[in-house]
Formats: structure tokens, C-alpha cells, sequence
């Protein structure tokens, strides 16, 4: 599966909810901002426009909060099923700010 970057997730939300997919991007490991942005950084949306929310479902899977901590600020590859805000939020992840989320089922360092 070809990885797609953030924006052009974000450009086929409609068509991509619900299905599985790599997004490559940015990783932001911060209290409140657990995301992926935009990479290239010139060419980012304003705000939260060219960010998905990264979350991994429910129950005890989760990632590693050390690892996490040290992919912080680097380009990385997730896999996982990409959701649409539910319509009466009208966003995803903290205060509803991102456009979309993505259930993650891996985090890693693409291979160049």
C-alpha cells in the first residue's frame, strides 16, 4: 500500500473513510497534540488543516510512550483504518480540532 502524505489523505476523506491506509508525516508526541502533520512543512494548510489525529482504539494496545517520545518531531510511516469526524463534533482528537483521525495499528521510521 502505497503511504499517502497528509494532505492528500485529507483530499479523499469521503472516498478513504473507513478504510485502511499508511500515511506518511510528521509525528507530534505532545500532551493534547497526539498527530501527524504535513510533510513537506511549506507546504502545510493553516492551522490544524493538514494534521490528523493519531489514536489507537480502545483497550489495553497502545504504543510505547518511550518510543513515541523518541520519534517526536520525525517523518514516520502509521498504518491504520481513517476515520471522519462523527458530523455532530465536526473534527476529530482534543476540542474536535483535527479534520480527521487515524486508528493506528503500527508507528515506525520509513525505510529509505
Amino acid at each position: 500500500m502505497k503511504p499517502l502524505s497528509i494532505n492528500e489523505a485529507l483530499d479523499q476523506l469521503d472516498q478513504l473513510a473507513g478504510r485502511d491506509i499508511s500515511l506518511l508525516g510528521i509525528f507530534c508526541f505532545e500532551f493534547e497534540d497526539v498527530s501527524l502533520y504535513h510533510h513537506p512543512k511549506g507546504v502545510r494548510r493553516p492551522g490544524y488543516s493538514s494534521s490528523i489525529w493519531l489514536s489507537t482504539g480502545t483497550g489495553s494496545i497502545g504504543f510505547d510512550s518511550r518510543a513515541c517520545e523518541r520519534l517526536h518531531g520525525k517523518l514516520v510511516l502509521v498504518e491504520g483504518t481513517l476515520i471522519k469526524p462523527d458530523p455532530y463534533f465536526g473534527g476529530c482528537g482534543h476540542m474536535s480540532l483535527w479534520p480527521a483521525e487515524i486508528i493506528g495499528r503500527s508507528l515506525q521510521r520509513p525505510v529509505s
